[in-house]
């Protein structure tokens, strides 16, 4: 449908009115002459798909809140809205644009959305800035794309370093979305899309210093070491208390290590000396769950069942220091509800 430009439209004085062809209907009213026939560029190259709002405009305007593109929408995901179907340029924006502000938990989950458990990503995936995580094509691009513009908009604007962000970063934030979908969201979002609101909320918090809804704590460990929300990740727990199960592993443990003489090292007694005193950060817990993981496979080894040989082996009086069984089972689902990991 063809599109005009008229600087005598009654709606809107001194500036220049996008309407349709034939009827005279008012699209949008823009500041400067660019921007309209920016608009009437975007409205013809998308009559090819699915009609955008009439709003659909370039983010640049005037009119348009700072930080509302259609790249930071909760809806874009590799040059392309979910909300309209149709392609879209990440520097444009629209009035159903949703950013951070839906990222707010505002019902309980319905059980078929609570996913307990990935077959893709490692437990601890999520933890950290490198954001190790088996990710889909497309949304890999969309991550990285808003990366790029994030980091595009901090330099033009002149903006202090702590302000940049890393796509491992949102690939770990995207990830904990996707997880924490599992306990609450808002009803008619879709999980990837509540993830994408939280990868926005974060931008949000990177670029600005402060986040825009004061609940939003969890993804702080994932900024820039100079932003001044930035925290460590075992700040974000006081501490976890061991189970009983796992102190008598470690007592077990350090008894066997005296009788025999074998077993561990001045690392793994320290730890079962911490697991049997109680209260372990959560940077301990990572450092448990990383042992636990390397040295499950010392259980293939000869002694290290009762029944065994040469029982206790050094590998089982190591596995004890650490918490054995208990402590790896206990250790994972502690880095699972920490990072908010589910699929």
């Amino acid at each position: 449908m063809p599109y005009s430009i008229e600087t005598n439209n009654e709606e809107c004085a001194n500036g220049y009115a996008v309407v349709k062809d034939g009827d005279g209907t008012l699209i949008f009213c823009h500041k400067t002459r660019r921007e309209a026939v920016a608009q009437i560029a975007a409205l013809n190259i998308n009559e090819n798909y699915r009609a955008l709002p009439n709003n659909y405009r370039p983010a640049s305007s005037d009119n348009v809140p700072a930080g509302r593109r259609c790249g930071n929408c909760s809806y874009y995901a590799a040059n392309y809205c979910s909300l309209w179907d149709a392609k879209v340029m990440a520097s444009y924006y629209c009035n159903k644009w949703a950013g951070s502000s839906d990222y707010r938990a505002d019902a309980t989950a319905p059980a078929e959305d609570q996913i307990k458990g990935s077959s893709v990503n490692e437990p601890g995936s999520a933890s950290g800035k490198l954001g190790d995580i088996a990710i889909s094509e497309q949304t890999e691009k969309a991550l990285q794309n808003k990366a790029d513009l994030h980091n595009e908009e901090m330099k033009e604007r002149d903006r202090p370093s702590w302000t940049r962000v890393r796509v491992g970063a949102l690939r770990s934030v995207y990830r904990r979305g996707l997880g924490a979908y599992s306990t609450s969201h808002r009803p008619g979002i879709g999980r990837a899309q509540w993830a994408m609101a939280r990868v926005n909320a974060f931008l949000y918090l990177a670029r600005t210093g402060a986040p825009e809804n004061s609940k939003y704590v969890g993804d702080n460990d994932l900024l820039d070491p100079g932003h001044r929300k930035y925290t460590e990740q075992e700040d974000r727990a006081e501490s976890f208390t061991p189970t009983q199960e796992m102190r008598a592993e470690a007592r077990r443990g350090l008894d066997w290590r005296r009788a025999f003489g074998r077993g561990g090292t001045e690392i793994g007694v320290a730890r079962a000396r911490d697991i049997i005193n109680g209260n372990l950060s959560y940077d301990t817990v990572l450092r448990m769950r990383s042992f636990l993981a390397r040295h499950e496979v010392d259980k293939q080894g000869q002694g290290f069942s009762p029944s065994e040989t040469g029982y206790p082996s050094a590998g089982r009086i190591a596995w004890a220091l650490w918490g054995g069984d208990p402590g790896k089972v206990w250790a994972d689902k502690i880095v699972r509800d920490q990072a908010g990991e589910n699929p």
